[in-house]
């Protein structure tokens, strides 16, 4: 009898917790803010970007609200799992090192990286890129596809905080290319004072480096957030929100 009375309290405590989050009708969503179009500062200091819309859509569809955070990338993990906040909306791609600290809803945008230089250059490979200097944004999947395929064949890589700062490298010419997705390269390719750079080579979409899709991270713990997630997610990709955001940013299908 006490076994009974032990498993109908545990299922009772599992199913007050719904989840935490949405009984506080808040959920904290973090951001980087520096990787447009994905996610940025605005002028007015609020965060935006592709990343930003389709998290307030999320937190629209479970009714409850955004608290949106700024984070820096190298220490978006750890601060979900400090608590610092819920969720991660930041074009995190879904790989297998980063699914044993997190766990992730389903995809919600796809992608692949190239390089992105000087138009004389054309060839990606390793050997075509011996005596120059590639760069990365530091804690990213392309840093680690990086160090693989260029670091290890000979080819300087160098390591920056962000994006902004890599373009800025790459434009006083320290660099020569820079590793960088799709979405970015496209953003990157309006600014007037980056017209003399392109994107070459190969397109990079090895899932063992750039993952299968990018998702929204969360804490293994939290499978009720998680599944209110997939949940909102399925209907802003049926209900044509999710195309109204795509549309807003990309000339293309960004989940594909």
């Amino acid at each position: 009898m006490q076994t009974i009375k032990k498993l109908l309290l545990s299922v009772l405590v599992l199913g007050s917790c719904t989840s935490a989050q949405a009984q506080s009708g808040v959920v904290r969503i973090a951001t980087e803010g520096a990787y447009p179009p994905y996610n940025f500062v605005n002028p007015d200091g609020s965060l935006g970007g592709f990343d930003v819309d389709i998290a307030n859509a999320l937190c629209a569809e479970m009714k409850t609200e955004c608290q949106l955070v700024k984070q820096d990338w190298d220490g978006i993990i750890p601060g979900l799992m400090a608590k610092k906040y819920d969720a991660i909306v930041a074009s995190m791609a879904i790989t297998p090192e980063r699914e044993q600290k997190v766990a992730f809803t389903n995809k919600y945008e796809g992608g692949y990286s190239m390089l992105f230089g000087a138009k004389e250059l054309t060839d990606s490979s390793p050997a075509a890129l011996q005596g120059k200097v590639v760069a990365v944004q530091k804690g990213s999947i392309q840093e680690n596809f990086a160090k693989d395929y260029y670091e290890k064949a000979g080819v300087s890589v160098r390591r920056y905080p962000d994006t902004q700062t890599v373009l800025l490298d790459l434009n006083a010419g320290r660099v020569d290319a820079v590793v960088l997705e799709v979405g970015i390269i496209y953003e990157t390719q309006k600014d007037p004072n980056l017209a003399a750079y392109q994107a070459f080579g190969e397109q990079f979409k090895d899932p063992k480096y750039f993952g299968t899709g990018s998702g929204i991270a969360v804490r293994k713990a939290d499978q009720a957030l998680l599944a209110e997630l997939n949940k909102a997610l399925a209907n802003i990709l049926a209900n044509g929100t999710y195309k109204q955001i795509n549309d807003k940013y990309f000339p293309y299908n960004q989940y594909d």
